[in-house]
Protein backbone atom coordinates (compact mmCIF):
# COMPACT_ATOMS: atom_id res chain seq x y z
CA UNK A 1 0.00 0.00 0.00
CA UNK A 2 1.16 3.11 -0.99
CA UNK A 3 2.44 5.97 1.82
CA UNK A 4 1.20 9.82 1.64
CA UNK A 5 4.36 11.25 2.09
CA UNK A 6 7.17 11.60 -0.38
CA UNK A 7 11.07 9.98 -0.71
CA UNK A 8 13.53 12.68 -2.15
CA UNK A 9 16.62 10.88 -2.77
CA UNK A 10 19.75 12.47 -2.02
CA UNK A 11 22.17 9.86 -3.52
CA UNK A 12 25.18 9.83 -2.24
CA UNK A 13 25.57 6.08 -2.02
CA UNK A 14 28.18 3.94 -0.29
CA UNK A 15 28.87 1.60 -3.47
CA UNK A 16 32.08 1.39 -4.10
CA UNK A 17 32.17 -0.94 -7.33
CA UNK A 18 35.19 0.54 -8.90
CA UNK A 19 33.58 0.96 -12.05
CA UNK A 20 35.49 4.59 -12.39
CA UNK A 21 39.02 5.13 -12.14
CA UNK A 22 38.14 8.77 -14.32
CA UNK A 23 36.49 11.44 -12.22
CA UNK A 24 33.75 13.74 -13.83
CA UNK A 25 33.59 17.46 -13.84
CA UNK A 26 31.46 18.95 -11.34
CA UNK A 27 27.55 18.92 -12.14
CA UNK A 28 25.66 21.75 -13.69
CA UNK A 29 22.91 23.27 -11.68
CA UNK A 30 20.16 20.66 -11.63
CA UNK A 31 17.11 23.33 -12.95
CA UNK A 32 13.66 21.22 -12.77
CA UNK A 33 15.43 19.91 -16.09
CA UNK A 34 16.15 22.50 -18.13
CA UNK A 35 19.43 21.09 -18.94
CA UNK A 36 19.44 20.49 -23.13
CA UNK A 37 20.72 17.26 -25.42
CA UNK A 38 23.78 16.94 -27.11
CA UNK A 39 24.71 20.09 -28.85
CA UNK A 40 24.74 18.74 -32.04
CA UNK A 41 21.13 18.44 -33.69
CA UNK A 42 19.52 16.21 -36.18
CA UNK A 43 18.84 17.56 -39.64
CA UNK A 44 14.94 16.11 -39.28
CA UNK A 45 14.61 17.50 -35.72
CA UNK A 46 13.57 21.23 -35.48
CA UNK A 47 14.03 22.98 -31.80
CA UNK A 48 11.03 21.48 -30.24
CA UNK A 49 11.93 17.78 -30.96
CA UNK A 50 9.56 18.06 -33.78
CA UNK A 51 10.24 16.70 -37.34
CA UNK A 52 10.78 19.73 -40.05
CA UNK A 53 9.38 17.29 -42.53
CA UNK A 54 8.06 13.58 -41.35
CA UNK A 55 7.46 12.55 -37.30
CA UNK A 56 9.64 10.15 -36.05
CA UNK A 57 9.42 6.85 -34.68
CA UNK A 58 12.22 5.55 -32.06
CA UNK A 59 12.48 2.01 -32.03
CA UNK A 60 13.16 0.47 -28.90
CA UNK A 61 13.89 -3.13 -27.80
CA UNK A 62 13.71 -3.68 -24.03
CA UNK A 63 13.92 -6.45 -21.68
CA UNK A 64 11.62 -5.14 -18.46
CA UNK A 65 8.15 -7.03 -19.18
CA UNK A 66 6.99 -5.78 -16.23
CA UNK A 67 7.68 -2.30 -16.70
CA UNK A 68 6.45 -2.16 -20.86
CA UNK A 69 3.07 -0.42 -19.38
CA UNK A 70 4.56 1.57 -17.42
CA UNK A 71 7.31 2.90 -20.15
CA UNK A 72 4.27 3.43 -22.72
CA UNK A 73 2.77 5.50 -21.00
CA UNK A 74 6.27 7.42 -19.93
CA UNK A 75 7.12 7.70 -23.58
CA UNK A 76 3.38 9.29 -24.99
CA UNK A 77 4.29 11.92 -21.86
CA UNK A 78 7.39 12.70 -23.51
CA UNK A 79 5.50 12.79 -27.15
CA UNK A 80 2.91 15.45 -25.54
CA UNK A 81 5.78 17.64 -24.97
CA UNK A 82 7.60 16.54 -28.47
CA UNK A 83 4.91 15.94 -31.08
CA UNK A 84 7.00 15.24 -33.79
CA UNK A 85 8.47 11.99 -32.21
CA UNK A 86 6.99 8.79 -30.82
CA UNK A 87 8.55 5.67 -29.12
CA UNK A 88 7.81 2.03 -30.76
CA UNK A 89 8.39 -0.67 -27.74
CA UNK A 90 9.30 -4.34 -28.47
CA UNK A 91 9.56 -6.26 -25.75
CA UNK A 92 11.16 -9.78 -24.78
CA UNK A 93 12.05 -10.86 -21.49
CA UNK A 94 13.26 -14.30 -23.64
CA UNK A 95 16.72 -14.40 -24.86
CA UNK A 96 16.97 -11.06 -24.99
CA UNK A 97 20.50 -11.05 -26.02
CA UNK A 98 20.21 -13.48 -28.37
CA UNK A 99 18.08 -11.88 -30.07
CA UNK A 100 20.21 -8.51 -30.22
CA UNK A 101 22.76 -10.13 -31.18
CA UNK A 102 20.88 -11.46 -34.02
CA UNK A 103 19.52 -8.45 -34.87
CA UNK A 104 23.19 -6.92 -34.86
CA UNK A 105 24.68 -9.61 -37.75
CA UNK A 106 21.09 -9.07 -39.74
CA UNK A 107 21.83 -5.43 -39.90
CA UNK A 108 18.53 -4.75 -38.33
CA UNK A 109 19.24 -2.90 -34.96
CA UNK A 110 16.54 -0.52 -33.57
CA UNK A 111 17.56 3.09 -32.13
CA UNK A 112 17.52 2.42 -28.24
CA UNK A 113 18.25 -0.80 -26.60
CA UNK A 114 19.19 -1.85 -23.05
CA UNK A 115 21.53 -3.55 -20.42
CA UNK A 116 23.83 -3.90 -17.84
CA UNK A 117 27.03 -2.23 -17.62
CA UNK A 118 29.04 -5.10 -18.49
CA UNK A 119 26.83 -5.88 -21.70
CA UNK A 120 26.16 -2.00 -22.33
CA UNK A 121 30.24 -2.03 -22.41
CA UNK A 122 31.10 -4.63 -24.84
CA UNK A 123 28.38 -3.48 -27.10
CA UNK A 124 30.15 0.12 -27.11
CA UNK A 125 33.59 -1.13 -27.30
CA UNK A 126 32.59 -3.23 -30.68
CA UNK A 127 30.74 0.22 -31.51
CA UNK A 128 27.37 -0.98 -31.65
CA UNK A 129 26.31 1.54 -29.19
CA UNK A 130 27.35 5.39 -28.86
CA UNK A 131 29.56 7.00 -26.34
CA UNK A 132 27.27 9.55 -24.19
CA UNK A 133 30.05 10.96 -21.96
CA UNK A 134 30.07 14.01 -24.49
CA UNK A 135 26.32 15.09 -23.99
CA UNK A 136 25.20 17.83 -21.96
CA UNK A 137 22.28 16.23 -20.04
CA UNK A 138 24.74 13.84 -18.49
CA UNK A 139 25.43 16.36 -15.68
CA UNK A 140 21.97 15.60 -14.53
CA UNK A 141 23.34 12.85 -12.78
CA UNK A 142 25.91 13.55 -9.66
CA UNK A 143 29.03 12.69 -9.70
CA UNK A 144 28.41 9.81 -7.55
CA UNK A 145 26.29 7.96 -10.05
CA UNK A 146 28.18 8.83 -13.04
CA UNK A 147 31.02 7.47 -11.64
CA UNK A 148 28.74 3.73 -11.43
CA UNK A 149 27.77 4.65 -15.31
CA UNK A 150 31.79 4.84 -16.42
CA UNK A 151 33.94 2.97 -17.83
CA UNK A 152 37.63 3.02 -16.80
CA UNK A 153 38.41 5.13 -20.22
CA UNK A 154 35.84 7.67 -19.46
CA UNK A 155 33.31 6.25 -21.78
CA UNK A 156 29.19 6.23 -20.98
CA UNK A 157 27.07 4.11 -22.84
CA UNK A 158 23.99 3.92 -20.84
CA UNK A 159 21.75 6.36 -19.25
CA UNK A 160 19.95 4.39 -15.99
CA UNK A 161 16.64 5.71 -14.56
CA UNK A 162 16.33 4.53 -10.77
CA UNK A 163 18.10 2.84 -8.03
CA UNK A 164 17.42 -0.37 -7.30
CA UNK A 165 17.83 -3.29 -4.81
CA UNK A 166 18.27 -7.02 -4.56
CA UNK A 167 17.00 -8.85 -1.49
CA UNK A 168 14.22 -10.73 -0.15
CA UNK A 169 10.41 -10.22 -0.25
CA UNK A 170 8.95 -11.55 2.90
CA UNK A 171 5.47 -11.86 3.56
CA UNK A 172 5.15 -10.19 7.23
CA UNK A 173 1.98 -11.52 7.94
CA UNK A 174 2.97 -15.28 7.52
CA UNK A 175 5.92 -14.15 9.30
CA UNK A 176 3.57 -13.03 12.28
CA UNK A 177 1.70 -16.43 12.07
CA UNK A 178 4.80 -18.53 12.38
CA UNK A 179 5.69 -16.71 15.59
CA UNK A 180 9.08 -15.08 13.39
CA UNK A 181 9.45 -11.14 14.49
CA UNK A 182 12.22 -10.23 12.69
CA UNK A 183 13.74 -11.37 9.04
CA UNK A 184 16.60 -13.14 9.79
CA UNK A 185 20.59 -11.70 10.08
CA UNK A 186 22.36 -15.10 9.91
CA UNK A 187 21.55 -18.56 8.63
CA UNK A 188 21.19 -19.92 11.76
CA UNK A 189 18.59 -17.38 12.21
CA UNK A 190 17.33 -18.43 8.76
CA UNK A 191 17.16 -21.94 9.08
CA UNK A 192 15.37 -21.75 12.21
CA UNK A 193 12.74 -19.28 10.62
CA UNK A 194 12.45 -21.58 8.50
CA UNK A 195 11.41 -24.61 10.43
CA UNK A 196 9.07 -21.82 12.35
CA UNK A 197 7.24 -21.15 8.78
CA UNK A 198 6.98 -25.27 7.70
CA UNK A 199 5.99 -26.00 11.59
CA UNK A 200 2.72 -23.59 10.84
CA UNK A 201 2.61 -25.05 7.84
CA UNK A 202 3.64 -22.39 5.28
CA UNK A 203 5.73 -23.23 2.20
CA UNK A 204 9.35 -20.48 3.20
CA UNK A 205 10.12 -20.06 -0.82
CA UNK A 206 9.34 -19.45 -4.14
CA UNK A 207 11.58 -20.14 -6.94
CA UNK A 208 11.28 -19.47 -10.37
CA UNK A 209 13.95 -21.96 -11.47
CA UNK A 210 11.91 -22.33 -15.40
CA UNK A 211 13.26 -18.68 -15.83
CA UNK A 212 17.11 -19.21 -15.34
CA UNK A 213 18.15 -15.46 -15.35
CA UNK A 214 15.86 -15.69 -11.48
CA UNK A 215 18.45 -18.33 -9.95
CA UNK A 216 22.03 -16.73 -11.69
CA UNK A 217 20.91 -13.53 -9.60
CA UNK A 218 20.55 -16.02 -6.57
CA UNK A 219 24.19 -16.55 -7.50
CA UNK A 220 25.18 -13.15 -8.39
CA UNK A 221 23.48 -11.68 -4.62
CA UNK A 222 25.84 -14.59 -3.21
CA UNK A 223 29.05 -12.78 -4.45
CA UNK A 224 28.69 -9.57 -3.72
CA UNK A 225 27.17 -10.68 -0.35
CA UNK A 226 30.36 -12.63 0.80
CA UNK A 227 33.23 -10.29 -0.70
CA UNK A 228 34.30 -6.72 1.08
CA UNK A 229 35.92 -5.80 -2.35
CA UNK A 230 33.88 -6.24 -5.07
CA UNK A 231 36.59 -4.27 -7.33
CA UNK A 232 39.64 -6.23 -5.77
CA UNK A 233 37.72 -9.52 -6.98
CA UNK A 234 37.08 -7.87 -10.47
CA UNK A 235 40.69 -7.48 -10.73
CA UNK A 236 41.75 -11.06 -9.02
CA UNK A 237 39.47 -12.77 -11.80
CA UNK A 238 40.06 -10.62 -14.97
CA UNK A 239 43.81 -11.71 -14.11
CA UNK A 240 43.02 -15.26 -14.50
CA UNK A 241 42.12 -15.91 -10.66
CA UNK A 242 39.18 -17.67 -9.33
CA UNK A 243 35.66 -16.25 -7.21
CA UNK A 244 36.10 -18.39 -5.11
CA UNK A 245 36.71 -18.22 -1.54
CA UNK A 246 35.85 -19.55 2.10
CA UNK A 247 33.06 -16.90 2.49
CA UNK A 248 31.27 -17.45 -0.97
CA UNK A 249 31.71 -21.18 -0.32
CA UNK A 250 29.67 -21.09 3.15
CA UNK A 251 27.07 -18.54 1.05
CA UNK A 252 25.84 -21.15 -1.00
CA UNK A 253 24.89 -22.81 2.38
CA UNK A 254 22.15 -20.00 1.92
CA UNK A 255 21.19 -21.33 -1.55
CA UNK A 256 21.03 -24.77 -0.54
CA UNK A 257 18.61 -23.82 2.12
CA UNK A 258 16.38 -21.84 -0.26
CA UNK A 259 16.12 -24.37 -2.92
CA UNK A 260 15.05 -27.01 -0.37
CA UNK A 261 12.69 -25.48 0.90
CA UNK A 262 10.47 -24.28 -2.24
CA UNK A 263 7.40 -25.15 -3.29
CA UNK A 264 6.83 -28.09 -4.93
CA UNK A 265 6.13 -26.73 -8.34
CA UNK A 266 9.37 -24.80 -8.51
CA UNK A 267 11.26 -26.45 -10.94
CA UNK A 268 8.20 -25.61 -13.29
CA UNK A 269 7.97 -21.94 -12.28
CA UNK A 270 8.62 -19.53 -14.15
CA UNK A 271 8.95 -15.49 -12.97
CA UNK A 272 5.09 -14.51 -12.92
CA UNK A 273 4.68 -17.48 -11.23
CA UNK A 274 6.75 -17.15 -8.51
CA UNK A 275 5.23 -13.63 -7.70
CA UNK A 276 1.77 -15.05 -7.64
CA UNK A 277 2.87 -17.13 -5.16
CA UNK A 278 3.94 -14.18 -2.91
CA UNK A 279 1.47 -11.95 -3.61
CA UNK A 280 -1.13 -14.59 -2.83
CA UNK A 281 0.24 -15.48 0.58
CA UNK A 282 1.15 -19.14 -0.51
CA UNK A 283 4.95 -18.82 0.13
CA UNK A 284 6.82 -16.73 2.80
CA UNK A 285 9.92 -15.29 1.04
CA UNK A 286 10.84 -14.56 -2.80
CA UNK A 287 14.55 -13.25 -3.53
CA UNK A 288 13.82 -11.10 -6.32
CA UNK A 289 14.56 -7.24 -7.22
CA UNK A 290 12.76 -3.91 -6.49
CA UNK A 291 11.99 -4.16 -9.86
CA UNK A 292 9.22 -6.69 -9.30
CA UNK A 293 7.17 -5.04 -6.62
CA UNK A 294 4.80 -3.21 -9.32
CA UNK A 295 4.17 -6.77 -10.64
CA UNK A 296 3.68 -7.89 -7.16
CA UNK A 297 0.98 -5.28 -6.51
CA UNK A 298 -0.90 -5.88 -9.31
CA UNK A 299 -1.63 -9.35 -8.15
CA UNK A 300 -2.48 -8.18 -4.45
CA UNK A 301 -2.54 -4.59 -3.85
CA UNK A 302 -2.57 -5.31 -0.11
CA UNK A 303 0.19 -7.65 0.47
CA UNK A 304 1.79 -6.78 3.20
CA UNK A 305 5.89 -6.87 2.44
CA UNK A 306 8.80 -6.63 3.64
CA UNK A 307 12.26 -6.33 1.66
CA UNK A 308 15.79 -7.80 3.73
CA UNK A 309 18.89 -8.55 3.02
CA UNK A 310 20.00 -12.42 2.56
CA UNK A 311 21.95 -13.60 5.47
CA UNK A 312 25.29 -15.10 3.66
CA UNK A 313 26.73 -16.23 7.03
CA UNK A 314 26.32 -16.37 10.58
CA UNK A 315 28.04 -12.45 11.34
CA UNK A 316 24.90 -10.00 11.70
CA UNK A 317 27.13 -7.50 10.38
CA UNK A 318 27.69 -9.45 7.09
CA UNK A 319 24.38 -9.07 6.11
CA UNK A 320 24.20 -6.37 3.42
CA UNK A 321 21.53 -5.31 0.78
CA UNK A 322 22.72 -4.94 -3.04
CA UNK A 323 21.65 -1.35 -4.02
CA UNK A 324 22.65 -0.28 -7.61
CA UNK A 325 22.18 1.86 -10.33
CA UNK A 326 19.58 -0.18 -12.58
CA UNK A 327 20.00 -1.15 -16.30
CA UNK A 328 20.37 1.66 -18.48
CA UNK A 329 19.15 2.54 -21.99
CA UNK A 330 21.32 3.24 -24.48
CA UNK A 331 21.49 4.19 -28.51
CA UNK A 332 22.53 2.23 -31.15
CA UNK A 333 25.12 3.61 -33.89
CA UNK A 334 22.85 2.33 -36.43
CA UNK A 335 20.08 4.61 -35.39
CA UNK A 336 19.29 7.30 -37.92
CA UNK A 337 17.60 9.13 -35.39
CA UNK A 338 20.37 9.71 -32.79
CA UNK A 339 19.59 13.41 -32.12
CA UNK A 340 15.92 12.54 -31.81
CA UNK A 341 16.89 9.48 -29.26
CA UNK A 342 19.16 11.94 -27.30
CA UNK A 343 16.52 14.35 -26.82
CA UNK A 344 14.38 11.20 -25.35
CA UNK A 345 17.06 10.50 -23.15
CA UNK A 346 17.97 14.65 -22.23
CA UNK A 347 14.02 14.92 -21.10
CA UNK A 348 14.24 11.34 -18.90
CA UNK A 349 17.05 12.66 -16.72
CA UNK A 350 15.55 16.14 -16.43
CA UNK A 351 13.46 15.70 -12.44
CA UNK A 352 10.03 16.57 -14.95
CA UNK A 353 11.00 13.33 -17.15
CA UNK A 354 12.86 10.73 -14.35
CA UNK A 355 10.07 11.93 -11.54
CA UNK A 356 6.74 10.73 -14.64
CA UNK A 357 9.09 7.80 -15.14
CA UNK A 358 10.14 6.15 -11.20
CA UNK A 359 5.64 7.44 -10.42
CA UNK A 360 4.87 5.24 -13.43
CA UNK A 361 6.67 2.06 -12.71
CA UNK A 362 6.99 2.57 -9.12
CA UNK A 363 11.40 3.25 -8.51
CA UNK A 364 13.58 4.74 -7.01
CA UNK A 365 14.93 7.89 -8.58
CA UNK A 366 18.43 8.01 -10.25
CA UNK A 367 18.56 11.54 -10.43
CA UNK A 368 19.38 13.72 -7.37
CA UNK A 369 16.10 15.73 -5.94
CA UNK A 370 13.75 13.94 -7.14
CA UNK A 371 10.18 12.87 -5.29
CA UNK A 372 7.57 10.29 -6.15
CA UNK A 373 5.46 8.57 -4.16
CA UNK A 374 6.69 6.01 -1.04
CA UNK A 375 6.53 2.33 0.08
CA UNK A 376 7.32 0.23 2.04
CA UNK A 377 9.68 -1.50 0.32
CA UNK A 378 11.63 1.59 -0.97
CA UNK A 379 12.02 2.65 2.57
CA UNK A 380 13.41 -0.85 3.62
CA UNK A 381 15.98 -0.08 0.73
CA UNK A 382 16.51 3.10 1.92
CA UNK A 383 17.08 2.16 5.19
CA UNK A 384 20.08 -0.05 4.50
CA UNK A 385 21.82 2.93 2.42
CA UNK A 386 21.67 5.21 4.89
CA UNK A 387 23.04 2.90 7.46
CA UNK A 388 25.61 2.09 5.16
CA UNK A 389 24.77 -1.64 5.15
CA UNK A 390 24.65 -2.48 1.42
CA UNK A 391 26.65 -3.88 -1.50
CA UNK A 392 26.63 -3.44 -4.96
CA UNK A 393 25.78 -6.00 -7.52
CA UNK A 394 28.33 -8.37 -8.90
CA UNK A 395 26.29 -8.97 -12.37
CA UNK A 396 26.83 -5.29 -13.87
CA UNK A 397 30.33 -5.76 -14.06
CA UNK A 398 29.76 -9.23 -15.84
CA UNK A 399 29.85 -9.44 -19.42
CA UNK A 400 26.92 -11.16 -21.29
CA UNK A 401 27.95 -14.16 -21.90
CA UNK A 402 28.98 -15.02 -18.62
CA UNK A 403 25.31 -13.75 -16.90
CA UNK A 404 24.06 -15.90 -19.51
CA UNK A 405 26.17 -19.14 -18.91
CA UNK A 406 25.08 -18.54 -14.85
CA UNK A 407 21.75 -19.00 -15.67
CA UNK A 408 22.23 -22.69 -16.90
CA UNK A 409 24.67 -23.29 -14.30
CA UNK A 410 22.79 -22.46 -11.78
CA UNK A 411 19.50 -24.12 -13.12
CA UNK A 412 22.10 -27.37 -12.72
CA UNK A 413 23.33 -26.63 -9.60
CA UNK A 414 19.44 -26.23 -8.34
CA UNK A 415 19.16 -30.04 -10.12
CA UNK A 416 21.94 -31.40 -8.33
CA UNK A 417 24.16 -31.68 -12.22
CA UNK A 418 26.65 -29.15 -10.90
CA UNK A 419 28.02 -28.64 -7.37
CA UNK A 420 29.39 -25.33 -5.57
CA UNK A 421 33.08 -25.85 -6.82
CA UNK A 422 31.88 -26.34 -10.35
CA UNK A 423 30.05 -23.23 -10.54
CA UNK A 424 32.83 -21.25 -9.09
CA UNK A 425 34.92 -22.49 -11.69
CA UNK A 426 32.51 -22.23 -14.72
CA UNK A 427 32.00 -18.17 -13.26
CA UNK A 428 35.37 -17.44 -12.91
CA UNK A 429 36.27 -18.68 -16.50
CA UNK A 430 33.70 -16.98 -17.86
CA UNK A 431 34.17 -13.56 -16.46
CA UNK A 432 37.81 -13.77 -16.89
CA UNK A 433 37.58 -13.73 -20.51
CA UNK A 434 38.84 -10.68 -22.58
Amino acid sequence: MVHNKKISIVLILVLSIGLILTACGGNKDSDGGKNGPAAASDNNVGDNGASSQDPITLNAFLFNMDKRQALEETFKEFTKQNPGITVDLLVNDQDYYTVLKTKIASNDMPDIVMGEYGDLKELGDAGHILDLSGDDYINNYSQQIREQMQTTDGKIYGVPLDVSGMGIYYNKDLFSKAGIEQFPKTQQQLHEAIDKLKSANITPFALAVADGWTLAHSLFTTISGTTDDLKGLVTTVEGGGSIESDRLTEGFKTLDMMFANADPQASTNNYNASLSLLAQGKVAMLQQGYWALSSIKDINPDVNLGFAAIPYSNKEEDAKLGVNVNVSYAITTESKHQEAAKKLFAWLTTKEGNAIANEKMQQIPVIEGVEVSSNPIADDILAYKNEGKVVPWSQVLMNGSTRTEAESLMQSYYFNKKNAQEVMNSISASWGKK
